[in-house]
């Protein structure tokens, strides 16, 4: 089989990415719990967009992935490899974030969750632990990969600096509710310019083997 598949791996990383940066800009930021709820009620199409999209970028993404690796041959491998591993993790936790979008808003449509059980969820040690995990293996993941592209000097220096600005954010999110939106749109420019310039960069490869 060879790298034949590297198209459709970037071609699904890219996919990802841009569901990530839809999913994450059709949920609500920065809200109380009050504004959630009615949001949950009323605004069932952007609900059930964020939560498909979100699903859409997960399997983008976890198809994608590979993508890295080969833009890392030798050098970086290590990093590339440690990242693609965690980041997968944080893939698997946005499937699982994707069905709980879709099954949160069918229980606040139906009257089972109201500003009393928000707020015992806000405070679950469940939840709150699957959120470090979704959070923190998307982070570290980006850190790594970031890492072994500036090592592999495989794309351009700017994809692998806007990974590391999204994961340098991140902390702030929570104190500024609009880096959500902003870091989502970072981090999809950063996936699909690895994705772009990794298949740039096969094609290139691909070209001069026929020559040859």
């Amino acid at each position: 089989m060879g790298d034949r598949w590297l198209p459709y791996s970037a071609a699904a990383l890219a996919s990802g990415a841009i569901a990530l940066v839809l999913g994450t800009l059709g949920l609500p930021t920065g809200a109380d719990g009050t504004a959630v709820l009615d949001s949950a009620r009323l605004e069932e199409g952007r609900w059930i967009m964020a939560s498909v999209a979100l699903l859409i970028c997960s399997l983008g993404l976890a198809l994608g992935l590979p993508t890295f690796l080969f833009g890392m041959p030798r050098r970086g491998r290590y990093f590339g490899y440690a990242g693609t591993a965690v980041l997968g993790v944080a893939v698997m936790a946005m499937t699982a974030y994707a069905a709980l979008l879709a099954f949160f808003r069918i229980l606040v449509v139906n009257g089972t969750i109201g500003d009393r059980e928000l707020a015992l969820l806000t405070d679950d040690a469940a939840l709150v632990g699957f959120t470090v995990v979704l959070v923190g293996s998307f982070v570290l993941g980006e850190v790594l990969l970031a890492i072994g592209l500036l090592r592999a000097r495989s794309v351009p220096r700017w994809v692998p600096v806007l990974f590391l600005l999204h994961a340098g954010a991140a902390p702030f999110t929570g104190a500024v509710p609009q880096l959500t939106e902003v870091g989502a749109v970072v981090v999809g420019v950063a996936f699909i310019g690895v994705a772009v310039f990794t298949n740039e960069r096969f094609q290139l490869a691909r070209a001069a083997r026929a020559v040859a």
